[in-house]
């Protein structure tokens, strides 16, 4: 398997415990790694609908923007069924952090892998976000 990925993306999102953590948007940064077996093929046309286009970006921040969530965790499953979501995306590795609200902890955050095959929110949940 092949990996498109994207790194450092900033994503304005509310999300922390309490109501003060989620009332401005926090910068939250992602890595995501998007497997796809489309590399190869995407290569020998040289046509970019064969693999995954850059503008997964654009979809990633949209699912979450205009929310607000009590987890980081959440925003990263929201994140990773979007990704999955693209027709050449078999797996999907994500990195989410923030500042973290302690004060001698620099970031907090979560990793994930999710699968076509797996699903930690259902199709509906996440499409309320779009």
């Amino acid at each position: 398997m092949d990996f498109v990925f994207l790194e450092g993306l900033e994503i304005p999102c509310r999300v922390g415990c309490t109501d003060r953590e989620r009332e401005m948007p926090q910068s939250l940064r992602l890595n995501i790694r998007l497997g796809t077996s489309g590399v190869a093929r995407a290569a020998a046309t040289d046509d970019v609908s064969d693999t995954v286009d850059y503008g997964v970006a654009r979809r990633l921040i949209a699912a979450v923007q205009g929310r607000a969530f009590r987890l980081i965790e959440t925003v990263a499953e929201v994140l990773a069924e979007t990704a999955l979501g693209f027709e050449h995306v078999e797996v999907v590795q994500l990195k989410v952090w923030k500042r973290a609200p302690v004060e001698s902890l620099k970031y907090s955050g979560v990793e994930i892998e999710r699968r076509r095959s797996q699903s930690a929110l259902k199709s509906d949940e996440v499409r309320a976000g779009e």
